[in-house]
């Protein structure tokens, strides 16, 4: 959604240690102004192909995120039922590779386990969280130094639905809903063992109600707590010979969860904003589940033959996301810039593009 900003070019972009709380521990009330309570939604074992599918679809209708705890082995199987999740805004976090109990297993083990499961969330296309949850919750000392020492934050729950072991989706659903509380919820439910259908079942309905009770739902934070990561954007920018547009990418260094927004604004250096460029500001937001996009500033041409001038590009007012240094955009003379002969407009016009 974009919002009015005074004399702002809007410009909507499709962007491509811890200590572990015991599953039935609440955590510390810490409540959003107008809300019960917090509600992350989480969801293991996965992705499973028609199953996660049909949850992503329930998620995007009822706009909510989820964070969602993928198996290694399963990202590799369907990738595109992967990749789906993260596409609809939802964050995804590891899993392990194959479900083994991580109390079991040794500190070498564990960690290998961790990285073939970023790998294989890699080559899917995702940009993985660094929060983990390790099977069954069961850990023991070899598995929580293992898992620090990689870098991750593992999170368990606290309301259990117990999907995978009876109920109809109204059963499930109960049980979800008799165990939020105010102040913040991890729901655990699982898209990815053979109950997964039924407890897909119960989400329509956990949502609707809950919301009714006055609970919002969230993504789990960088912390592994109900609420949302606050990535850092970055700015790329390419060389702009004049007369052009130059190129300006904004990175996300991770999926967000939910919409984010920055205003980007051109900043004189050797070349003027003013005459070697007209001003330029415009506030971009950046939809959930985009990582990627690229805003495009005009650069005028003179009949001067001149060096090579920057100017920078700041990032500032950011929403969701914290901003990056300056970038710098070299300028080159029309005169001094290499002739390349394509077919077609030399350059696409001014707004955002996609990738």
């Amino acid at each position: 959604m974009l919002r009015p900003v005074p004399a702002l070019l809007v410009v909507l972009l499709t962007l491509g240690g811890v200590t572990l709380a015991s599953p039935a521990e609440a955590m510390p009330p810490e409540v959003a102004k107008g809300c019960t309570g917090k509600v992350a939604l989480t969801f293991d074992d996965g992705p499973a192909r028609g199953t996660t599918h049909r949850l992503v679809q329930v998620l995007r209708r009822n706009q909510v995120p989820a964070t969602f705890f993928m198996v290694g082995q399963r990202v590799a199987a369907s990738p595109a039922a992967a990749l789906e999740v993260e596409q609809a805004g939802n964050l995804v976090a590891n899993h392990s590779w194959a479900h083994r109990d991580m109390s079991r297993q040794s500190y070498r083990d564990v960690r290998r386990s961790l990285r073939a499961t970023r790998r294989a969330m890699k080559a899917a296309g995702l940009h993985p969280t660094d929060l983990m949850r390790p099977p069954y919750g069961a850990l023991a000392k070899p598995a929580r130094r293992a898992i620090r020492a990689s870098g991750y934050v593992p999170v368990l729950w606290t309301d259990d639905s117990l999907d995978w072991k009876s109920g109809s989706s109204q059963q499930i659903a109960r049980r979800i809903l008799a165990g939020l509380h105010p102040g913040r919820n991890i729901v655990l439910q699982h898209d990815g063992v053979n109950r997964s259908p039924i407890s897909v079942g119960a989400v329509e309905r956990v949502i609707r109600v809950a919301k009714r009770r006055g609970y919002c739902f969230t993504a789990l934070d960088e912390n592994g707590r109900p609420g949302f990561p606050t990535p850092l954007v970055t700015a790329v920018a390419k060389d702009a010979v004049e007369g052009t547009d130059a190129v300006v990418t904004l990175e996300l260094a991770q999926p967000a969860g939910r919409a984010t927004a920055v205003v980007v604004e051109a900043a004189s250096g050797t070349a003027l904003v003013g005459s070697d460029l007209p001003a330029f500001q415009a506030r971009v937001e950046i939809p959930a589940g985009k990582v990627r996009g690229t805003v495009r500033i005009p650069v005028a041409t003179d009949a001067v033959l001149e060096p090579a001038e920057t100017f920078s590009v700041v990032l500032r007012d950011p929403e969701g996301v914290r901003v990056g240094q300056p970038t710098t955009v070299t300028v080159i003379d029309a005169a001094n810039a290499p002739r390349i002969d394509l077919p077609g407009p030399p350059f696409l016009p001014l707004g955002p593009t996609f990738s």
